[in-house]
């Protein structure tokens, strides 16, 4: 198997291979203007199957601007715009030729395409469903590994919002406690201070009760002795 690769800067040749990974200019940077390049495939006998791994072009009518364009004897197709990953073309026999080229308007990712070499065309359908089945296993790893991460957000969003909530009812009882011993601390110290004001008063009263009884008794002791004493006869 020879395997040509022509651009205009330089041409290369590569033996002996039969999977091939084809990229656009500066993939996945974006592919620069007024480019050519072309990938030639030849082998003695089998089939080349082209898939898409990604597939970024410029959209055109007919693709007049940038365009893949995949020649095989005297046949071609064009293919542009935005297509999805899978085949993309098998050929019927042991050359083909695949031209990429861009016009000076605008500039998108390119492509990256892989190139199989196969003996027959059974060969590319059993290769084809070896691919899907292991991608469809890939894709069925990533929805469990994503559903496992999912239900771990969840669990850990649940414990740190049941953290908040224990947090916030630990914080209210300390300010209750707090504004309880406030309440406390004012309602006793309300309670002295009338005391210390009503101290004096009493004592006050008390010294004015008691002169007030001395002043009586005095005066009960002096009617006393002035009374006149009683004669017996």
């Amino acid at each position: 198997m020879i395997l040509f690769l022509c651009s205009i800067a330089a041409e290369e040749i590569l033996r002996d291979r039969s999977d091939i990974k084809v990229k656009t200019p500066n993939y996945p940077d974006k592919y620069p203007h007024n480019s050519t390049k072309i990938w030639r495939f030849k082998h003695n006998y089998g089939v080349w199957s082209v898939s898409i791994d990604r597939f970024f072009l410029e959209n055109s009518l007919d693709c007049r601007k940038d365009f893949l364009e995949i020649m095989e004897n005297k046949t071609s197709v064009k293919f542009c715009g935005t297509k999805s990953s899978g085949s993309l073309y098998t050929s019927r026999g042991p050359e083909i030729l695949l031209k990429f080229s861009s016009d000076g308007s605008m500039q998108q990712m390119g492509f990256h395409l892989e190139v199989l070499h196969f003996v027959t065309e059974g060969d590319i359908e059993k290769t084809i469903n070896e691919r899907e089945r292991k991608r469809a296993a890939r894709a069925n790893v990533t929805k469990f590994v994503e559903g496992k991460l999912t239900d771990s957000v969840l669990f850990l969003t649940l414990v740190s919002l049941l953290g908040l909530a224990l947090v916030s009812l630990i914080l209210l009882i300390v300010y209750y406690i707090v504004n309880i011993n406030r309440k406390n601390r004012r309602q006793n110290s309300n309670y002295n201070r009338n005391v210390v004001f009503q101290t004096p008063i009493i004592a006050t009263k008390s010294r004015r009760y008691s002169k007030s009884n001395s002043r009586e008794d005095s005066k009960a002791e002096a009617n006393r002795d002035n009374r006149t004493p009683t004669r017996y006869v």
